[in-house]
């Protein structure tokens, strides 16, 4: 059963990555190349360490989702978000060193919280473009991701924190983020209907 839940989750990465790369070449969809670069590079990591925990079909989305992921990377360059603050450098920094005391740390339960401290970190950049700008993200792709990381979670062949916390906080994050669009895009689009009646 849980190989057929694996191949599933497989299939949900493969359409919703598919849609996102699809409205980043036609336009729609402007990636923030800091959030894409760390998350292409946890999800390598935490792929390897899913592996060497014995997760089984569960972690198949985490590789899929790391392939992609660079992908993306790869095209935020010619078609992303071009405003890079501050604030999104320091998420890079911060990552790199969470990263780091990650890479020198044996213990495993340490080191995927720290992976998901770096997750969570590394949406900050995308979250505050679509506090502006939320209609350039793409609503289904995260919608898809969140469900695809929850159900990742019935194809573990072992349920540990270590092999489980990582597509839970992946899953909460992307539903939370589908949420924050929609609320942003209702108030924007409220907001630019009043400036038309007056």
């Amino acid at each position: 059963m849980t190989t057929y839940i694996g191949l599933l989750t497989i299939i949900i990465a493969v359409v919703s990555y598919g849609i996102y790369i699809r409205d980043t070449i036609k336009g729609r969809t402007k990636p923030h190349t800091i959030s894409w670069v760390i998350w292409a590079v946890l999800n390598g990591f935490i792929f390897t360490q899913q592996l060497m925990h014995g997760a089984g079909p569960g972690a198949w989305v985490t590789g899929v989702a790391a392939a992609a992921n660079i992908l993306i990377v790869l095209l935020s360059l010619k078609y992303g978000e071009r405003n890079i603050t501050r604030i999104d450098w320091l998420c890079l920094v911060i990552s790199g060193v969470v990263l780091a005391l990650w890479l020198q740390n044996v213990n495993d339960t340490l080191t995927v919280i720290l992976a998901s401290i770096v997750f969570v970190v590394g949406f900050i950049p995308t979250f505050r473009k679509s506090f502006r700008k939320p209609g350039e993200e793409t609503i289904l792709t995260f919608a898809l991701n969140s469900t695809k990381f929850l159900l990742a979670l019935f194809a573990l062949d072992q349920v540990t924190l270590v092999t489980a916390l990582y597509p839970l906080v992946l899953g909460l994050m992307n539903g939370s983020f589908v949420i924050f669009l929609i609320i942003r895009r209702i108030k924007i689009s409220g907001k630019l209907k009043s400036r038309k009646r007056s």
